[in-house]
Formats: C-alpha cells, structure tokens, sequence
C-alpha cells in the first residue's frame, strides 16, 4: 500500500501563496492601536535626533569659528601686524643711534635708544616663533633651513607661511650684523651727530635695504595672509551658522509637530484629556530649538562685533602706528644720508599718505592740508570736487587714521580719534621745522627738533604712539570680548544639549509606557 502522504487529498500550495500570506496580517496588525502608537512613537524618537544632530553640527561649526578667529588666524593677524611695528622700530632705533654719533646723551640717549632696539628685536623673535607654533611647525631654530627651488610650487599656503617665518628669522640675523657693523664703525670712526661714517653709511644702506625689501614686505604678507584667512573663515562661518540655524529650526519645528500629534492621537482614541509627560516634552523641544537658534544667532553676532568693531579697525591702527614709526626712521636718514635725503623725504610723504591721506603732490602742501583737520574735528575734509570721476576731485580723508577710522570708532571714543589727529599733526609741524633747519644749513637745530620729537619719553610721537595706543586697545577690548561673550553663549550647550536631547527621550517614554501596558 503506498504511503497516506501520497493520497493525501490537500493541493499543495501555490508558489508564492505564502510569502504573500503574511502582508494582510501586517495591514491588519498596523491598524491596531499598539502598531500606531509605536509608529508615532518612532516618529517622535527620529525627529528628537535630528533635532540633536542639526544643533550639535552647528553650535560646533560656530564653535570652530571663534575659536579660528579668537586663537588662531586671528590671534595670528595680530600678532603678524604688531612685527611689523616691531621690524620698523628696530631701524628706526639704528638710525637715531648712527644721528647721534659721538653725543650719547641727545634725547634720551644712546643706551636708551639700544634698549628699545633690543626690545623690539626680542620682540620680533617670540612673535615669529609664535606663528611657527600658531601654523603647527617645527621651531626654525632646531634645524637648518632647507633651500627651496621652483619644484616646492605646488605647497600648501602653510608650507608657503612657514617659509616666509624661515626666511623672515634668517634675514632678522642678517639685518642685526649689518647694523651692528654700521655701529661699530661709526663709534670706531669717532663720528659727531650727523656725520655718519662713509663705512659705517654703507652697512646701514645695506641694513635698511635689506629691512624694506625683505623684512618689511613679507611681515606685512604673513598679515595680510592671516587676514585673508580670518574673513574667509568668518564669511564661510556666517553662511554655515545662518542655514544651520535654518535646519535647526525646521528640525525643531517638526520635533514639535510629532511631539503634537502623538499627544492628540493619544488623547483621542484613549480619551484622556491631557498626557503630562508629552505636554513637557513637546514645551520643552520648542524651549530647546529656541534656546539653540538663540545662542547661535547671538554667538554670530559677537563674532561679528569682535572681527569688525574690534579686530579690523585694531589692525588698521596697529599698521598706522608701524608706518609712522618708518616716518620718524625717514627722517633719520634724511639727516644722516645727504645723497639720498631726496628720496627719503618723497618717502616720508608716501608713507605720511597710507597713515592720513589728503589729496596733494608736495611736503609742504601736505603740511598745510592736515593742518586744517584738528580745527575741523569732529568733521573731516571732505570732497571739494563735485564730480566725483573728476581726478583731480578731493575724495576726503582717507588713510588708516582718516574715514574708517572715524566710522569704525566705539561709543563714546570720538576724543580718542581727535587726540591721535591732533599728536599726527603736531608731529607733522615738527617735521616742517625741522627740514626748514635743515635746508637753512642748521644741522644741530634739525638733529635737536629730531631727537625731541621722536627720542625723548616725553616727545610729541611718543605722544601720538599713546594716543595710538589708548585707541587701539579698546578695539581689542572689543574684540577679546566680543570672543568671550561669543563662547560663553555657547559653552552651556556643550552639556546642555544631549542632557536635553535625553530628557525628551526619557519624557517620550513616560508618556507612551502606560498607555501600551494597557495592552498587554
């Protein structure tokens, strides 16, 4: 007899019957109220981690922000500007040492005059030494520096950066020698204030061209590279906080929306008025989605107050006071360098123009016309032309200590602005003086008139450099504020945040928990 299973009368089942079997028990199963609940549930759960995700992405992309503008490019931008004041004091303190010659004692005297030049020196070492490390390099003085031919071309601009500090340190000792040797051989030649050795004359025409056509210049890149990579960042930053505060929102936004429906399903098909845990829940994912976008948007605009209120005009006057520092060197060689005293007076006007620019050609014209600005402060010498595209219209006072200058100044510091006009300008009187005693053939009356403004603690550019200085510092004030008020915005969301983030998901459980025991 052949086995029952043979005869078993029951077909055997379709191929593919039992993989669709199972969708009408997944359609019924969904429609019951446990499956919905756990589906909204679910929902809550996604949109509350998103919510943290979009939040945490931006607070640290506006974190990487103050921090690139507080201690990095930033600090560096500063600290950049200040070695070129320092690179500048340094020749103009060899200068006024080979115009005093044999006379130790004129203006505050030849060891004072050594001190700052050393100051400045060590000065100008920490703060190359400082970018190296601010850049993530290797201490130049471990090691030998490498010479680097046209195959380094594709570099990165840090490997660029670190070859400027490189070259920067190596020409600073090659400057030093050559200013020493000028020393040297003027003491040695025993030469009366004015009458510079012809040796010693040459050393230094070889130290200063090595200062302005290598140090200078590439002190003045490095800060203009860090500020370069300031606004970059800072604009990039602004764009990433703005939209991330957008995705912030709307994620929020959508948290309070699921939070919402599952509270009114809940309440609906179980007929209780209101679930506390998911009330709480829902109040609190629109206090954290506010308390985010809050912090954010205030972060963004003490970053903005810190680079343009703070940094910006900081630097602006930081390079003003550098460049008027090379003025009072000019003058300097314009006493001690007959053959060049041309050059070194067209010089002074250039430079006299980038730090308050008016709108002449001569010395003498440009003596007049900043003497009209301190009777006219607070307004500053507009434009006569009335055609603008006229070339030879007035476009105003322009210049680091002109316009933006006035536009950038802080509540309450219009006197400190009129204070460094007035010191610029007293300064500028000086130095009519002084020429006129020098084209007169008075070379003691110039090299007096020379030392009194520029070489004495009392003198009318120390003066003016306080006055610079008083201005400057409450920019940075505003600056290292704007940081800190910034990051203290921020710092509470570090722990803030997921703490947040877990009470929603705790409140979310609380609120769902008893109503699916209902069900088992």
């Amino acid at each position: 007899m052949p086995p029952e299973s043979e005869h078993d009368p029951t077909p055997a089942p379709a191929p593919g019957r039992r993989t669709r079997a199972w969708w009408p028990r997944v359609r019924v199963s969904a429609r019951t109220t446990p499956a919905r609940v756990w589906a909204l549930t679910l929902l809550c759960v996604v949109t509350v981690a998103g919510l943290f995700g979009s939040a945490s992405v931006t607070l640290n992309q506006a974190r990487e922000g103050l921090a690139v503008l507080g201690d990095g490019a930033g600090q560096q931008a500063l600290n950049t500007t200040g070695l070129y004041l320092n690179l500048a004091a340094m020749d103009a303190s060899v200068a006024d040492m080979l115009l005093m010659g044999t006379d130790r004692d004129l203006g505050s005297g030849r060891e004072a005059a050594q001190r700052r030049y050393d100051l400045n020196r060590e000065r100008a070492d920490e703060v190359l030494l400082e970018v190296v490390s601010l850049t993530g390099g290797e201490d130049p003085r471990e090691g030998a520096v490498e010479e680097h031919t046209g195959d380094d071309a594709g570099e990165g601009a840090a490997d660029n950066g670190q070859r400027n500090v490189h070259a920067l340190l190596s020409n600073l000792g090659a400057y030093h020698q050559e200013a020493e040797r000028a020393l040297q051989a003027n003491d040695a030649a025993g030469a009366p204030p004015g009458e510079v050795d012809p040796e010693a004359l040459a050393a230094y025409r070889d130290a200063t061209r090595l200062m302005h056509t290598e140090l200078l210049p590439k002190a003045f890149n490095l800060g203009l590279e860090s500020s370069a990579i300031v606004r970059e960042s800072h604009e990039e930053g602004r764009l990433t906080v703005t939209s991330g505060r957008a995705w912030v929102g709307a994620a929020g936004a959508v948290t309070v929306g699921s939070l919402l429906a599952l509270q009114l399903y809940l309440r609906v098909r179980f007929r209780r008025r209101f679930n506390v845990a998911l009330l709480v829940a829902t109040a609190g994912a629109a206090m954290l989605t506010t308390g985010v976008v809050l912090a954010l948007g205030g972060s963004e605009g003490h970053e903005v107050a810190a680079k343009e209120d703070g940094l910006d005009p900081a630097m602006a006057l930081s390079r003003a006071g550098a460049i008027a520092t090379d003025m009072q060197a000019d003058q300097s060689r314009y006493l001690i360098d007959d053959e060049r005293a041309d050059t070194y007076q067209q010089v002074y006007l250039e430079r006299a123009q980038q730090v308050l620019f008016r709108n002449v050609r001569t010395l003498p014209n440009y003596y007049e016309a900043v003497g009209e600005i301190p009777g006219a402060y607070p307004a500053l010498p507009g434009p006569r032309g009335s055609d603008k595209d006229d070339p030879e219209g007035d476009p105003g006072t322009l210049g680091y200590l002109g316009r933006n200058a006035q536009e950038a100044l802080l509540e309450g510091e219009e006197d400190s602005l009129g204070r460094v006009l007035t010191t610029f300008v007293a300064v500028q009187e000086a130095d009519e003086r002084m020429r006129a005693a020098a084209a007169e053939g008075d070379a003691a009356g110039a090299i007096g008139i020379r030392m009194e403004v520029a070489d004495t603690e009392d003198g009318l550019f120390r003066q003016h450099e306080d006055a610079l200085d008083t201005l400057a510092e409450t920019h940075r004030n505003e600056y290292e504020e704007g940081i800190r008020k910034g990051q203290a915005l921020l710092s509470p969301w570090t722990w803030g945040l997921p703490l947040g983030t877990l009470a929603l998901f705790a409140l979310v459980v609380a609120g769902v928990r008893p109503r699916l025991a209902e069900y088992r």
